[in-house]
């Protein structure tokens, strides 16, 4: 500044030439920039034909894949795993899984089924010992019932009757001997009157008639004594005797029934602690088994894509948890695109609409297909890096082959919405809100009035003018257009290439089904829908957090914030 002035005063004239040739230079620029803007600034509103497109790329997919996860019920490690790219043929091994844990538990639980095993032979053994034992008790006891009601029976049949009769037939005998003693005693006091006996006959006959009045009463009081003590004393001991052995059969049943369930019981729970046991060994061998992995059907293999950085990815040594997704086979004889369609054209993609597909690394070749499945809800993925943008996955079903790509390939897929005729088009940011309502800002003389305007269909860059606006009318762009040219050409279908006769049609509803069915029922595949998608995010998230590593000073690292963008227009 200090060496301006000093110019100035020194030699004015060429300062004073300098300072006008700068000045007509900056007027020079602005003039020019403000006729760039006024040429760029307006469009001129025409009628013609409309093609409502949605153009927007998205990544080959297959329509079906088999997904490889570690199905054993322990966190393994690869020892061995095809490399990725590998085409395979059914039958050929893909993954093998560190099994040295459970070969150790298969062993030790062989021991435990043959020590098991042992254990229900010797309980069946003791089961067949103690129904034995048992029986022979019972029947034991069986007779010694028996035994007492015979006795019982045979007292009172047989016995008392018996000794009763005996008693009244000594009774009976020895009244006849009474009445002979008398007659003899008669004869001899007669004899002995006469002289013809002696005292001493008349004494003996004396004694034995004596003697026989004394057996009657004797045996009279015996009678009575077994009528009544005897008899009943004996027919009671007997009864006690069967009435006891009774309650020894009963008692002998009962613990013998007792005794049998106990060995049952012991038997029983050692034949489900054997089969228990068994069933954990076949696991372990189906575990076994499962460490080794085969491809069930042919595919191309692709290892799953790590979910953090901190997470090494698929390779040999890699931890895996149980469950988690190794690899997966998709089926390339069929592929699709996925892209995500933006909210604002959600509502215009519908399932069966037709598309053109072009691939990036193929671009001289275009593709036929058409709508396969939209989303119901926001891609959440997107969502987490972006809270205001919300998109919805859908997927475009590729109507050729393309058996030579792989999934992942960049592309592009124009859904064709409908080809309208004859209507008004302005570039959509001709067209802006203004107190509620859709308005243009139209050219009229040297202002610019607003217009309400009632709008149609749109595509990336068109928009249809239903009323409002005539041919002719110079509408505002917007403000972005004061910086480069924008492309009006958002897409690379026109109406020509619906009049094509090889122009992609609408599926009928049952092709369109059978194409939404591709990849179900097929061992294991993986049906790419919004509920699949959440489940492998769920799983993505839970397989991180286990894999999550601290670092060095012992505190997890902490996960960079993602960086929030503007909504875009």
């Amino acid at each position: 500044m200090f060496s301006l002035m000093k110019l100035m005063k020194r030699r004015p004239i060429l300062a004073l030439l300098t300072f006008l040739l700068v000045g007509g230079g900056i007027a020079f620029s602005f003039k020019s920039k403000t006729i760039e803007v006024i040429e760029n600034n307006y469009h001129t509103v025409r009628r013609g034909d409309f093609l409502v497109s949605i153009v927007e790329g998205g990544t080959l997919a297959a329509t079906s894949e088999y997904t490889v996860r570690n199905d054993t019920d322990y966190t393994a490690q690869i020892i061995d795993i095809v490399p990725e790219g590998t085409v395979v043929a059914k039958g050929d091994l893909l993954v093998e899984l560190d099994s040295s844990n459970i070969r150790e538990k298969i062993i030790s639980q062989e021991l435990a089924v043959e020590s098991a095993r042992q254990a229900v032979e010797d309980a069946n053994d003791a089961l067949i010992l103690g129904k034995l034992t048992w029986e022979a008790t019972i029947e034991e006891d069986e007779l010694k019932h028996e035994f007492a009601k015979s006795d019982l029976e045979k007292y009172q049949k047989g016995d008392w009757p018996i000794l009763e009769k005996n008693l009244e037939g000594k009774i009976t005998i020895a009244k006849e001997e009474l009445e002979r003693a008398k007659d003899r005693l008669e004869k001899t006091i007669q004899l002995k009157e006469k002289g013809y006996a002696t005292e001493v006959e008349l004494k003996a006959d004396q004694l034995s008639l004596k003697k026989q009045e004394l057996n009657i009463d004797q045996y009279e009081q015996e009678l009575e004594v077994a009528r009544k003590y005897d008899y009943p004393k004996r027919v009671r001991l007997l009864q006690a005797n069967v009435k006891e052995a009774e309650l020894d059969l009963l008692r002998t049943r009962q613990k013998a029934k007792t005794s049998i369930a106990s060995y049952e019981s012991s038997h029983l729970s050692r034949q489900k602690t054997l089969e228990a046991y068994i069933e954990r060994l076949a696991n372990y061998k189906t575990q076994l088994e499962l460490s080794t992995i085969y491809a069930p059907k042919p595919g191309l293999v692709v290892y799953q894509q790590p979910t953090s950085y901190r997470y090494p990815g698929i390779e040999v040594g890699s931890e895996i948890s149980s469950k988690y997704r190794i690899l997966t086979l998709p089926d390339v004889e069929q592929m699709m695109l996925e892209i995500k369609v933006h909210e604002s054209h959600v509502r215009q993609v519908k399932p069966g609409l037709a598309c053109y597909v072009t691939i990036d690394s193929m671009p001289e070749h275009r593709f036929t297909g058409f709508v396969r499945r939209v989303a119901p809800l926001p891609d959440t993925k997107s969502r987490y890096y972006n809270p205001n943008l919300k998109v919805y996955e859908t997927e475009i079903w590729i109507n050729e082959k393309l058996s030579d790509l792989k999934p992942g390939v960049s592309g592009r897929a124009e859904i064709v919405v409908t080809n309208l005729t004859d209507v008004l088009t302005v570039p959509i940011q001709a067209v802006t809100t203004k107190d509620g309502k859709q308005v243009c800002f139209v050219r009229k003389g040297v202002d610019d009035k607003v217009v309400e305007v009632q709008v149609g269909l749109f595509n990336d860059s068109m928009i249809e003018i239903r009323t409002g606006l005539t041919v002719g009318d110079r509408v505002l762009l917007s403000p972005l257009s004061l910086g480069d040219q924008i492309a009006m050409e958002g897409g690379f279908v026109d109406g020509k290439d619906l009049s094509d006769p090889n122009a992609p049609k609408p599926p009928s509803p049952a092709a369109l089904r059978a194409a939404q069915l591709v990849g179900k029922g097929d061992g294991e595949p993986v049906q790419r829908t919004e509920k699949n998608d959440k489940k492998k995010r769920s799983e993505d998230k839970t397989s991180d957090k286990s894999s999550t590593d601290k670092t060095s000073s012992g505190k997890p690292e902490k996960k960079p914030k993602p960086s929030r963008e503007k909504k875009s227009n």
